[in-house]
């Protein structure tokens, strides 16, 4: 099973495939998780590859944030940091032109499933050295802390 993260925002994110990320439309086998967005328009999200393993993730039933130590044996965090600058520039592109972007990160199969609550993120805090998603939320990135 992978880990793949859908994306929604007010307008369409251009395609696009690199070895960091990709930006691809939804499949149909996908198609439910379009779903839990209040954005109109839903797309996948890769970390370079077929799917989003690579963006840093875990799995618990409440928020969790980065703290120190988190990766102490996580052999891939090179892969990883690539792909979260590719992610967060990306969500900088898509927040000035629309405002508010939902990212939700779920496993394969499960898409059809609800997120188990909302983390709200602005997008100037994130970094990429501390950037994390917590499994199963629905994360809504916004442009600065007035609309949180």
């Amino acid at each position: 099973m992978c880990l793949l993260l859908y994306v929604g925002s007010p307008q369409s994110l251009p395609l696009q495939s690199t070895p960091e990320m990709g930006v691809e439309p939804l499949d149909e086998a996908a198609a439910a998780v379009a779903q839990w967005f209040s954005q109109p328009a839903v797309q996948f999200i890769t970390s370079g590859h077929t799917c989003s393993c690579d963006f840093p993730h875990v799995l618990s039933e409440t928020p969790i944030e980065y703290f120190e130590g988190l990766w102490s044996n996580h052999g891939g965090r090179a892969d990883e940091l690539r792909s979260v600058i590719a992610l967060l520039a990306l969500l900088r592109d898509a927040v000035a032109a629309g405002g508010t972007v939902e990212l939700y990160p779920v496993w394969s199969g499960d898409e059809a499933l609800p997120p188990k609550g909302v983390i709200s993120w602005v997008l100037a805090d994130l970094a990429p050295d501390t950037f994390v998603f917590t499994e199963r939320f629905m994360h809504v990135v916004h442009a600065n802390t007035g609309a949180v």
